[in-house]
């Protein structure tokens, strides 16, 4: 049994010290520079940081750069290790120390460098928006998506980038009973198909409360939006 380990949060000065450089894999932030930004989270919650460097190891050494089946893999061992409560995951400096000191060639090497702006995301986004840091996004999608045990619908989902990006950049992503239902029904449909049927079910909120949707009610929309998409398409 793995000794279990504090989890820290990256400060608000502290990333001040992520520059263009180093978000580009050009430069390393210097552990005594960092040292005095990092410190423990609220109420000191803990994880299993041993078994997660390792499976971290191990994706870097079985997956090529950029390739996106390490999501699925990794996922479920994120959400496991860091087995922390919902309230712990909305602070977004645990994320930022987990991406910035812990994992930054996990990171670099998840994620083609493009932009400044788009690697800064994946190194310093969080809090509100789902689909931004690199690890922050696959234990919030593992958290809605798993049923215990149980990461079917998780490697589904992940197995489907379209449905990645398109599901989980939206507003509604964090409820729960829809995010099951879309990702369930929309696990084999084409890119397409899962474009118009984000895209509506989305509209359709502006019309009901999504809180008062059970994952039953989310279900019969979807599958609602996809016959009539799939008939329009006939159609035409």
């Amino acid at each position: 049994m793995t000794e279990l380990e504090t989890l820290c949060r990256l400060t608000e000065e502290g990333r001040r010290l992520v520059s263009k450089e180093f978000l580009a894999g050009e430069a390393e932030i210097e552990r005594d520079a960092i040292v005095e930004y990092v410190e423990p989270l609220p109420e000191e919650p803990t994880a299993d940081l041993q078994r997660l460097d390792a499976a971290v190891r191990d994706v870097l050494d079985e997956y090529a750069e950029f390739d996106t089946s390490m999501d699925k893999v990794l996922a479920k061992d994120v959400h496991q290790f860091l087995d922390v409560t919902r309230r712990v995951a909305g602070d977004p400096g645990l994320w930022h120390w987990l991406a910035i000191v812990r994992y930054p060639q996990f990171v670099r090497h998840r994620w083609e460098y493009r932009s400044e702006e788009a690697m800064r995301e994946k190194f310093l986004g969080a809090g509100s928006d789902l689909y931004s840091n690199a690890i922050h996004r696959l234990w919030w999608i593992a958290e809605l998506t798993s049923d215990g045990e149980d990461y079917s619908l998780t490697e589904t989902t992940f197995s489907n980038q379209t449905m990645v990006n398109k599901v989980f950049d939206r507003w509604f992503a964090r409820y729960r009973p829809a995010v099951v239902a879309i990702c369930d029904e929309l696990a084999d449909e084409p890119s397409w198909v899962i474009d118009e049927t984000t895209r509506r079910f989305n509209h359709a909120l502006t019309n009901v409360q999504l809180e008062a949707l059970s994952e039953s009610d989310a279900r019969e929309i979807v599958t609602q939006i996809i016959t009539e998409s799939h008939q329009k398409r006939r159609d035409q």
